[in-house]
């Protein structure tokens, strides 16, 4: 089918031309004959007023003379004129008594006369002024001419009006020939210029378009030829315009064979399938690979969603259903779930499936979503995942040890052979147990279930991954570099790496679920051979490091720590001794008000042992986390507590708000408020002055049962505080219907190193909106007089810290709430 777009501009501007040109000369013409024919008969009518003047005088004449001769003579002259078609005299009755030779006198003009009307004819005598009318119809003039009354000179019959009718015909037709003579020359010459300027506009403008066009097809291809002369300036800033996109097509053409390149290497490399699916079509293309993961051929499966659908393990598929539809309707950030698909033989292969919306459509809706499939079946042997189980997730036993250890001294002789550093890498899932506890141990494993395929979908192919512990993993990588230092930096990227993967939420049982990990690291490179329990044991040494504050989250072996390292299960058994012996002590730090006045203390435990000295609090809680012993030492710390507000009591001193810490497993155990109620009841103490400090990390699971513990407390009297607030491990809307008697700004925030004046605006913002929530806000570990001015101007209603009191034995707490002295705040 012919198409107006497929027209070469050789053609359309020439034609556009020509055709305006002749639309030009066209209506010039018509206006101009139009115009001619006006003028012809204006003229012919000025020229008939004067015969017909003339002729009223010749009729006066005749009747004064009485000789009527001269009216026949005068008629007859005037018939000479062969353009003359009608000429007569009329009296009032409308008989001709006058006419050429072509009329019958004293016949009725109505009858013989076409073009005469006896309407006009009175009209014309009533106002005495002649009319002429011009007939372009008939082509012709019409005039109505009154004369004189002659019964003023005694006729018995009188005339009235001449009537002539003139043919114009030949008098326009000859004007229009000259005129269509002259303008069909004009036209001619014209034609020829704008002939000429055609010519002139191709040579100019079309013929290095039309070459620019044809330069542009072959654009990519060697033969490009984009230098040729331009004339025009545009023509001239295109072809530079064009040379240059080519030059960075070719660039972008490199850039993308590149990437292309990398990524089948990516792909190939750790030999993921790729899948692309049309939601709206319901079109799934799988690359060559998936389907190899699932024994097909290339040729073997239909592009279609019941492809996918109809091989996910029966067990699995609501899951994972539920899952990919929460993604699509942007109720969860990513689409990520591991799970089972039947093999061609019909045993099932647990895969990760990830996937990511590309395309939306207009009213933004997803459209397609692109992802891939790793096979984790393979790494059974190292995670232990029993796939023929029954139960949803097949987690169950740890890594051989036998076989880590062979491992170990495998990834030595390498790196001894390469010549390469290789590094351990340790990793420890944080509160794993307080999610394990609170989701009930099935669905822990498939939290563990998850995290493993994870870890093996991102590093399996490039190193080895296992789980060592319960909350435990470790991987093994190799050919870190030949020196030390850079072995180290990418050991710690790669643990950076880890823990980036791990923090990204999943999905579990409709809930998503964030946590965090520590990695601690140690590198070697097989010179010095090393048992594998010395390597674990550095790498478990790491780990600890890796736990504190300023670490990271990331910390790296070093030959130091062995001295400084006391190992958690030594802590836990030591701890117990500790407890049933009474080693265990408590102090006390007050929180201060703007004023000096105290508000409040925190019950801090401490332990000093008789063989490695003094404990941190930090290591030895961390330790007791990791059993069930931590509920026995907040029980402890609670009796205690309860046993000094009595004491306060019994001493007539109005005791203050004495504040505990409550670990996040604890908390979240499930008779936690009938057993610290059946505590403090049974001492009979005020609950007003207890307060229990919660951490963020609450909110990680069940945050609705954790807003009904907290109510439930209240309710009882008991004050509630959230420490650490601000670290980003719960969001704020999670907090929202939640009042807290105390938040405490996690310690990053006054941190010296860190006292920028951007550092300054977020912290004033932290303390703005914990105000707006209704929440006292309170400052920890305040040291210095800059920390505190810093926070003065935040407008924080407490400060805890060494600046203001360290922290106080019993009797030293007793003596400073009885003097009522207000501690220096300024």
């Amino acid at each position: 089918m012919f198409k107006l777009r497929n027209i070469s501009l050789t053609l359309v501007v020439p034609l556009c031309l020509f055709s305006l040109y002749l639309a030009m000369v066209m209506g010039g013409y018509y206006y101009e004959h139009a115009d001619l024919k006006q003028q012809l008969a204006k003229s012919q009518t000025e020229q008939l007023k004067k015969d017909l003047f003339r002729m009223r005088h010749v009729v006066d004449s005749a009747v004064q003379k009485q000789d009527f001769n001269l009216i026949d003579q005068e008629v007859a002259l005037i018939s000479t004129d062969m353009n003359m078609m009608v000429y007569v005299i009329v009296d009032k009755m409308s008989v001709i008594k006058f006419a050429n030779h072509i009329i019958w006198r004293e016949s009725d003009a109505n009858n013989v006369l076409e073009g005469y009307s006896q309407s006009i004819h009175k009209s014309v005598i009533q106002s005495n002024k002649p009319m002429l009318i011009v007939n372009f119809d008939r082509l012709s003039i019409q005039g109505y001419y009154p004369i004189i009354d002659n019964n003023r000179f005694n006729f018995a019959q009188s005339i009235e009006v001449i009537y002539i009718e003139y043919d114009i015909s030949e008098l326009i037709a000859t004007a229009s020939d000259n005129l269509t003579s002259r303008f069909i020359q004009v036209w001619g010459v014209g034609a020829i210029i704008l002939t000429i300027f055609c010519v002139w506009i191709y040579w100019l403008w079309i013929w290095p378009l039309a070459r620019l066009s044809q330069a542009a097809k072959d654009i990519e291809s060697d033969s490009f030829d984009g230098d040729f002369p331009c004339l025009s300036s545009e023509l001239v800033d295109l072809k530079d315009y064009l040379n240059h996109v080519r030059g960075r097509l070719k660039r972008n053409q490199k850039r993308l064979n590149d990437a292309e390149q990398r990524w089948l290497f990516s792909v190939e490399g750790s030999r993921n399938g790729i899948w692309d699916w049309n939601i709206a079509t319901g079109d799934v293309y799988v690359s060559d690979r998936w389907k190899e993961m699932l024994g097909y051929q290339s040729y073997e499966l239909d592009s279609d969603y019941s492809v996918w659908e109809s091989r996910l393990h029966r067990e699995d598929k609501d899951q994972v259903l539920d899952t990919l539809q929460q993604y699509i309707d942007g109720k969860s950030n990513e689409y990520e779930s591991v799970h089972r698909l039947r093999h061609k033989d019909g045993k099932y292969i647990w895969v990760l499936d990830r996937g990511k919306i590309v395309e939306w459509t207009e009213v933004g809706k997803p459209l397609r979503v692109i992802g891939t499939i790793t096979d984790v079946s393979g790494d059974v042997k190292n995670q232990r995942i029993d796939v023929e189980s029954q139960k949803p997730a097949g987690l169950t036993d740890l890594i051989n040890r036998e076989a880590l250890t062979d491992s170990l001294y495998d990834l030595q002789v390498h790196s001894r052979k390469v010549n390469q550093f290789s590094a351990v890498l340790l990793l420890n899932l944080d509160n794993f147990k307080v999610i394990n506890d609170a989701l009930g141990h099935q669905l822990g494993d498939r939290l563990l279930m998850q995290i493993a395929a994870r870890l093996s979908g991102a590093f399996s192919s490039s190193g080895f991954v296992a789980r060592l512990g319960s909350d435990e993993f470790i991987l093994l990588a190799k050919n870190l570099g030949a020196e030390v230092s850079q072995a180290n930096k990418r050991a710690l990227a790669l643990a950076s790496e880890v823990r980036q993967l791990i923090s990204r939420s999943f999905a579990i049982a409709d809930q998503n679920l964030s946590i965090s990990a520590r990695v601690g690291v140690v590198t070697c490179d097989g010179v010095e051979s090393l048992e594998p329990q010395t390597l674990l044991a550095r790498a478990d040494n790491a780990l600890e490091h890796a736990k504190e504050a300023r670490s990271n989250g990331c910390a790296i072996y070093q030959h130091k720590l062995d001295q400084e390292q006391v190992q958690p299960f030594k802590l836990n058994h030591e701890l117990k001794i500790a407890l049933e012996q009474q080693q265990l002590h408590l102090v006390f730090q007050p929180v201060v008000d703007p004023d000096g006045n105290v508000a409040s203390v925190e019950v801090l435990p401490r332990w000093h042992h008789e063989q490695y000295g003094f404990i941190s609090p930090r290591k030895f809680i961390a330790a007791a986390e990791l059993s069930d012993f931590i509920f026995e030492i907040e029980l402890w710390i609670l009796e205690r507590v309860c046993i000094l507000l009595n004491k306060f009591q019994s001493l007539g001193i109005e005791p203050p708000i004495m504040s505990m810490n409550i670990s996040s497993r604890h908390f979240h155990q499930d008779h936690f408020v009938s057993i610290v109620m059946n505590r403090i009841q049974s001492s009979k103490v005020n609950t007003s002055k207890l307060q229990f400090e919660l951490n963020e990390d609450i909110f990680v699971v069940n945050p609705l049962e954790t807003k009904a513990k907290i109510a439930n407390l209240q309710a009882h009297g008991i004050k509630v505080a959230l420490d650490n607030f601000g670290s980003g491990s719960c969001a704020f809307y999670q907090l929202q219907g939640i009042y807290f008697s105390q938040v405490k700004l996690v310690a990053s925030y006054i941190d010296e190193d860190n006292m920028t004046t951007e550092a300054q605006t977020v912290l004033c913002a932290l303390v703005q909106l914990a105000s707006r929530l209704n929440y006292n806000v309170i400052a920890k570990q305040v040291e210095t007089k800059l920390q505190l001015n810093k926070l003065i101007q935040a407008k924080c209603d407490g400060f805890q810290g060494y600046l203001f009191c360290r922290p106080l034995v019993e009797d030293d707490l007793i003596s400073l709430i009885k003097s009522h002295l207000t501690l220096n705040v300024v």
